[in-house]
């Protein structure tokens, strides 16, 4: 890399941005219930944002970095585990669209200081979403060792 300062300092902010995005997804877990009441809704609602926040902060990092190392001449598109950490990230986001659609039709019940309604099928598919993709966040950390080292690119 010709300057390394501003690549550790993007990758401090692609690491930020998806201890964010975990945190919101985590947190979740933990307010979103099946007899919900108002408070939990509202915190579920602020974990969401955390969500689109930490993923927001974690692309555009990412993209920065792409664009540094392209320019450094290291990038290839060619790297498989580069494309499926993409595909795994997409993933993650994609599966989210749902519920935060859900989340945010809460809005007026919870300006009324009503308790958002749900029903249990709703319930168990956000709950089961939730777990495919924390699954799948799992898996986002072993992806940076075999990008950098190069594994699967032709020589």
């Amino acid at each position: 890399m010709t300057n390394s300062v501003p690549h550790a300092l993007l990758q401090g902010t692609a690491s930020m941005g998806m201890m964010l995005l975990a945190g919101g997804l985590i947190g979740r877990a933990f307010c979103f219930r099946r007899q919900i009441t108002v408070r939990e809704a509202r915190m579920t609602k602020t974990a969401n944002l955390l969500f689109w926040t930490g993923s927001g902060v974690a692309v555009t990092a990412n993209i920065w970095i792409r664009f540094l190392d392209a320019q450094a001449g290291f990038f290839r598109i060619s790297n498989p585990f580069l494309l499926a950490q993409i595909a795994v990230f997409a993933a993650i986001l994609g599966l989210d669209v749902w519920p935060t659609r859900k989340f945010r039709s809460w809005s007026r019940y919870l300006d009324l200081d009503q308790t958002p309604y749900f029903t249990d099928r709703e319930f168990n598919s956000i709950r089961r979403l939730w777990r495919i993709q924390t699954f799948l966040l799992v898996l986002m950390p072993f992806f940076a060792p075999l990008i950098r080292t190069g594994l699967g690119t032709p020589k």
